[in-house]
């Protein structure tokens, strides 16, 4: 796999340093949607990690040192620039659908489908799964797990967790967690650049799950795609019928569109941030930043009323299981 030779690592980077900000806005909704501390318990007390790992390794092939050597060689090589500490099993699916996804509470894998492979080149097959790494790093992997449960089976998910849930809150949980799970694909998005540092090839990889034909790979025009990308952003200064057009459309789906995951990251590779990245200036795991705080001390009104991060002292919500500012596993949700 042609992983660049000169890769920059990021020792020590927290996802707070690319996670994207419709990203945080999307989760701090998320965290305020009702019955959502009581759902995502259930289905943390339910689910299997063993029957998971059980299906996968019966029915895939697991990446290793010594099944798809050079492929394992360069997953180890983008872990350990994102300086993610817990290598997640890797594992290749025979199946025609063009697909790949990370799954887990605390024994994380990630799966790419043979279909998608088949789609991709060698450096976007990288960036593929830099994306789901992605995932792992920026601690979404509690709620796209239940994500993929949705997509997989249906709201109908959400009344076994809680039997006799009204209708229109399952429907508030479905769309909450589908909002907050498009906007996080951004943030992975960035990952896989700062683990490939490829950007045509990020921007490759995204456009062809929008439309490709390997009849006519020559033909293909990644800068007409951004062009494309520009136009659907403009949908939105035409009228209001296009606005809602456009949410009716995106509601029910688990993705943003592709063009404009392109264009989005494009935007990203030449911004400020991501130059700051590589040049070593970026949150580090467990290093306080100006908006957190020390927290109170236990017993005080305010330490009752409010939880807080043990690691780095960040306010977190009730229902978190993970800091959303350093990344830290802060166990069930419930009171600190």
């Amino acid at each position: 796999m042609p992983l660049r030779e000169d890769l920059q690592d990021f020792p020590g980077l927290s996802h707070t340093a690319f996670q994207h900000p419709l990203d945080k806005q999307a989760m701090a909704a998320l965290e305020k949607v009702p019955l959502l501390p009581q759902v995502t318990a259930k289905f943390s007390e339910i689910w299997s990690e063993k029957f998971i790992r059980v299906m996968q390794t019966s029915s895939s092939l697991r990446v290793s040192a010594r099944q798809f050597p050079t492929l394992y060689r360069d997953y180890e090589r983008m872990a350990h620039v994102l300086d993610l500490r817990e290598l997640p099993t890797l594992y290749l699916r025979t199946s025609p659908e063009i697909n790949a996804y990370a799954m887990g509470i605390s024994d994380y894998f990630i799966v790419v489908t043979t279909g998608l492979i088949e789609l991709m080149d060698e450096d976007e097959l990288l960036g593929v799964i830099a994306h789901e790494m992605g995932h792992v790093k920026c601690q979404h992997m509690l709620y796209t797990t239940m994500v993929s449960f949705l997509t997989m089976f249906g709201s109908a998910v959400l009344d076994k967790l809680l039997p006799g849930i009204a209708q229109f809150a399952s429907m508030g949980i479905q769309l909450a967690l589908l909002e907050w799970y498009r906007k996080a694909e951004f943030s992975s998005d960035r990952a896989a650049l700062l683990a490939t540092q490829n950007e045509p090839a990020v921007s490759s990889m995204l456009a062809k799950l929008a439309g490709w034909s390997s009849d006519l790979p020559a033909e293909f025009n990644l800068d007409e795609v951004k062009r494309q990308a520009q136009d659907y952003e403009e949908l939105d200064d035409t009228s209001v019928l296009n606005k809602v057009i456009k949410l009716a459309v995106l509601l029910q789906q688990s993705h943003p569109y592709p063009v404009v995951r392109v264009a989005e990251i494009a935007k990203w590779a030449d911004s400020d941030g991501y130059q700051r990245i590589l040049r070593g200036d970026y949150a580090r795991l467990h290093e306080p930043s100006p908006d957190r705080h020390t927290p109170p001390q236990q017993g005080t009104p305010q330490a009752n009323a409010e939880r807080f991060c043990p690691a780095c002292g960040a306010k977190i919500s009730e229902a978190a299981r993970f800091c959303a500012s350093c990344g830290a596993d802060i166990g069930a949700a419930g009171p600190s």
